[in-house]
């Protein structure tokens, strides 16, 4: 009678500690504490107030869950994983770097709607603090490479690798380190697995390709 008394006992506490949590969304851990990312921006009218990592704050509305911070309609975001009813959402430039739980209602993965190529992959991919990620076809895979000592310098050749089947994912690996580049839309997003040093961490970001939308404005000029 004492073993079944026991397994009863501690059940509870194994419960507990099955609980799933939500990911750390902040500003320092998002480009690793995330599981997928996607380009968005944010919908409807009104400016969006957004949760703060206390916990059972995406469980239900309680005090002291906002974490003071607020997004315009328009603002475009990268856009993490979804707990609940609401998604971890980084503000993207030119706006204030934020990052934070928005409601779903309104966020709009923007990238979901973008059909993209392997040939979308080759391209000079900028970030916004003028950073770049360079990407060259080489036979069946492609070279990531940087210039992080600006113009002249020697390219850095970051590594190679070919998207598996049926994902717009390259993965950098590393030892311990693997180096997730997600190819979204006209925009790549840079993010690891939490185990990256520094150099890998400088990555981190989210990247444009000026490319289609300088096209588009010859045409238009022509």
């Amino acid at each position: 009678m004492k073993l079944p008394i026991l397994l009863l006992s501690l059940s509870p506490l194994v419960a507990w500690a099955d609980t799933p949590k939500p990911p750390a969304c902040n500003a320092e851990s998002f480009f690793s504490s995330q599981f997928d990312y996607a380009v968005g921006r944010v919908v409807d009218t009104g400016q969006v107030l957004l949760l703060g990592e206390a916990e059972g704050c995406l469980d239900e509305e309680r005090d002291g869950c906002r974490s003071g911070e607020e997004m315009e309609p328009g603002t475009g975001l990268v856009i993490g994983d979804r707990w609940n009813s609401y998604y971890c959402v980084k503000a993207r430039s030119p706006s204030k770097e934020v990052v934070s739980w928005a409601p779903e209602s309104r966020v709009m993965k923007t990238s979901n709607y973008v059909a993209t190529s392997l040939t979308d992959w080759v391209a000079h991919w900028e970030r916004s603090e003028g950073n770049a990620i360079d990407i060259a076809a080489k036979g069946d895979a492609f070279e990531l490479s940087t210039q992080e000592g600006g113009e002249g310098t020697a390219p850095q050749v970051l590594g190679r690798a070919a998207p598996e089947e049926g994902e717009d994912v390259l993965y950098l690996r590393q030892g311990r380190c693997t180096t997730r580049v997600l190819l979204r839309g006209t925009d790549l997003v840079v993010a690891d697995n939490g185990q990256c040093g520094e150099r890998e961490r400088r990555l981190h970001g989210e990247y444009h390709n000026r490319a289609p939308l300088e096209r588009l404005m010859q045409r238009l000029g022509q």
